[in-house]
């Protein structure tokens, strides 16, 4: 596998992250109640642009923090990464936050990207100080659910929303 870095994203990547987003149309497989959320894009979709969206990620900083995937060898944005610094800053319920969303392009799926980011994601929360991360996904979602037991999550429980009508599989995972 190619090796992949986690980037902060700035303003010159707006035009990638345009592209990104854009292979996520309206036929792709939800993740979330809201269908225009893109996990590890946490808030894009409420912003005019990506230049706000940015603006709105720098005020968050210390509180939260994005980050690209990228392929070394080509530059390539194969994923996105949120990670929340504190449970606090994800705006679910409270049964339903995890310190990490993250998201592989649908062109990028099945090449074990997914594994590696959240690897990477992982010791980001490590240099932030946790010792603990809470990880959550759709009872449907069979690729990060693999994903997270592959990094070592420890399934916790399932929660079902009421107002979703979405299952919740709940994992922690030990730094």
């Amino acid at each position: 596998m190619p090796a992949l870095i986690l980037v902060s994203p700035t303003l010159d990547d707006a035009r990638k992250i345009e592209e990104y987003r854009a292979e996520f149309s309206s036929g792709w497989v939800q993740v979330t109640d809201d269908p225009d959320r893109i996990p590890g894009l946490d808030g894009l979709e409420s912003h005019e642009s990506v230049a706000a969206w940015l603006r709105y990620c720098d005020a968050m900083r210390g509180k939260i923090s994005w980050f690209m995937t990228v392929r070394e060898s080509d530059g390539k944005i194969v994923g996105f990464l949120c990670l929340r610094h504190s449970l606090v800053y994800d705006d679910d319920g409270p049964d339903f936050r995890s310190h990490i969303g993250y998201s592989i392009r649908p062109s990028e799926r099945g090449k074990g990207y997914a594994r590696e980011q959240l690897r990477l994601g992982l010791e980001k929360a490590k240099e932030l100080g946790l010792k603990k991360v809470r990880l959550i996904c759709l009872d449907t979602n069979a690729g990060s659910q693999k994903t997270i037991l592959a990094n070592g999550g420890i399934y916790l429980d399932t929660l079902h929303g009421e107002e979703s009508g979405l299952n919740v599989l709940r994992y922690d995972m030990l730094l």
